[in-house]
């Protein structure tokens, strides 16, 4: 019994020492680098988009502060946004991003101290390698930004 598990092992070492298991690794070492780059390249990019979204959606939020509705301010000493503030913290996401960011709340937190303007929004990173490879969808990225209100400013220069 001991002298066949003898050559079988001798048999195979002397067929794993004929280039088969190199040959093996250098795929399997490849496969594995490109999975890592494709990993690389994928949450790079999505690590961009959310910085890139998360600032623009900083500039529509300082943005929609400026669009406080000054006859409310003057008559009731009340913060609220016009009626198209929305409309319009939406337009400037969309020219400088190209529609791919979608706001969903605009609104205005009263708190004790002071008065904060919340912007909700959400965004999709493309992974392009993933997805060819494994089907794996577009990555929703859901970002928050928040400014204060313009109190009482109706035009610019005040």
């Amino acid at each position: 019994m001991n002298r066949h598990f003898n050559g079988f092992l001798r048999k195979n070492w002397r067929r794993s020492e004929s280039g088969y298991t190199v040959t093996f690794q250098a795929v399997y070492y490849t496969v594995m680098l490109f999975m890592f780059f494709a990993l690389i390249y994928d949450f790079g990019n999505v690590g961009y988009a959310f910085s890139v979204t998360s600032n623009v959606a900083r500039l529509a939020a300082q943005d929609a502060a400026k669009d406080i509705d000054t006859s409310t301010f003057i008559n009731d000493q009340q913060i609220r946004l016009k009626s198209d503030a929305l409309a319009r913290a939406q337009n400037y996401v969309d020219g400088m991003t190209n529609g791919r960011m979608k706001i969903t709340s605009l609104t205005i937190n009263h708190l004790n101290t002071r008065d904060v303007l919340v912007l909700q929004a959400y965004t999709t990173a493309d992974v392009p390698v993933l997805h060819s490879l494994f089907g794996l969808a577009p990555v929703t990225l859901w970002i928050s930004a928040y400014a204060e209100p313009a109190y009482g400013i109706s035009r610019e220069g005040q």
